[in-house]
């Protein structure tokens, strides 16, 4: 059963005849003709009758005449939501952030995205870079902005840009005021640091480590703005992105601990599933993410700017 066979026999019980209908839908006769048939062994029923130079619905006709509007009626309902879609005059965006991309880094793109699209809902999910994997593994999300490299054969990752990680402290705190702090020296304080097994905390041990140090962990937390807030509360020395820290240090509550000849930087990327076609939402975005980085572009210290 196709539509086009239910609005030519719709248009032929209104009018009595297959020429009428022809005429309505702008089609030969014999065409029409053709798709009634094709639709009454579809259904195994006789639709018509004659009654002198009209035709008329069976039983069988009728039946379906009572249904066919709803149905045609809840096609174009599809179709127009489908077309809405696919020009984002509506839908969902569903993404998930870090905290600190969530926070510093993309609400500008998400700023520009409702501006060009204000009829799509934007849903985000804030979690550390394990957190977010699982919700694109159970389809919660589409898109991950998550903390590179990330493990898994059936997604696709997208390298966006790069971020400096930073040692701060407090500002009265004692490897703030000193000159010349070794890696020894900050790996023995122990630190406010991210989770073991995070993929920050792993890039920052591996660095760590290559220098013959390993990090004692004071403190672990998986959210970098509890981290920054506990370092200004003067408990601790936190390797945290610039751009988490930025305002902090320009207004002197946060202090950067100079290390010589160590340098910790991480790369972000938005990660999907490689084997689902994003909508039309999450394409549209990825995009405006790409055209605003571009891959490997560094995001400036200011907080809520990026380099352009």
């Amino acid at each position: 059963m196709e539509i086009r066979q239910l609005r030519y026999f719709l248009s032929t019980v209104r009018l009595g005849s297959v020429g009428g209908a022809a005429a309505e839908h702008f089609i030969t006769q014999p065409a029409v003709s053709l798709q009634l048939r094709k639709l009454e062994e579809a259904l195994g029923q006789k639709l018509f009758s004659r009654r002198g130079r009209r035709l008329v619905p069976t039983e069988a006709g009728l039946a379906l005449c009572a249904r066919a509007e709803d149905v045609i009626r809840s096609v174009e309902a599809l179709e127009a939501e489908l077309q809405g879609l696919s020009q984002l005059e509506r839908g969902t965006l569903r993404v998930g952030n870090t905290d600190a991309a969530s926070v510093y880094v993309l609400p500008e793109v998400y700023r520009s995205f409702h501006r060009h699209y204000p009829g799509v809902r934007i849903e985000i999910t804030v979690g550390d870079t394990r957190h977010l994997l699982d919700a694109l593994s159970a389809r919660r999300i589409e898109l991950a902005t998550a903390t590179l490299p990330v493990d898994g054969a059936n997604l696709v990752v997208r390298p966006i840009y790069r971020e400096e990680l930073v040692p701060v402290a407090h500002p009265r705190h004692p490897l703030a005021a000193r000159r010349g702090v070794t890696l020894r020296d900050l790996a023995g304080e122990g630190l406010i640091a991210y989770p073991a097994g995070s993929v920050t905390r792993r890039m920052i041990d591996a660095i760590v480590e290559a220098k013959g140090q390993t990090i004692r962990a004071r403190m672990e937390i998986s959210s970098p703005e509890a981290m920054k807030r506990l370092a200004q509360a003067g408990l601790g020395v936190s390797i945290l992105p610039r751009p988490v820290v930025a305002g902090e240090i320009r207004r002197k509550t946060l202090k950067v601990i100079p290390l010589a000849g160590v340098h910790f930087e991480r790369e972000i990327g938005m990660v999907y599933r490689a084997t689902e076609s994003l909508s039309p939402a999450a394409r549209a975005f990825l995009d405006m993410v790409e055209r605003r980085f571009g891959p490997g572009k560094k995001v400036a210290a200011r907080p809520g700017r990026v380099s352009e």
